[in-house]
């Protein structure tokens, strides 16, 4: 407590790494799993013909994409708000 004002305490990094650790193992047990479970060949269409894919390509392929896509708009977020609370109107966003 400094000056009579208590400020709420952060869990240290590595129990919060050691959370994120976790939760990645059981998504990507769980995407095995659901993977495994389906192997069949499904017909992809692209614009010029179409391919048989395994399924678990298709959910990998897709899970990786995804999660690209999320980091990719965390981390503008992050800049932004960043760049909003340096308090400088002519810092670029």
């Amino acid at each position: 407590m400094v000056g009579g004002v208590s400020t709420p305490e952060r869990p240290p990094k590595g129990r919060d790494l050691t959370s994120k650790t976790v939760a990645a193992l059981a998504v990507a047990i769980l995407l095995i799993a659901f993977g495994l479970s389906n192997r069949d060949d499904v017909p992809i269409d692209w614009l010029v013909g179409t391919t048989d894919t395994p399924l678990i390509v298709v959910i990998v392929v897709s899970a990786v994409l995804g999660a690209i896509i999320g980091g990719l708009a965390v981390r503008r977020g992050s800049r932004k708000a960043r760049g909003r609370s340096s308090g400088d109107p002519e810092s670029p966003v």
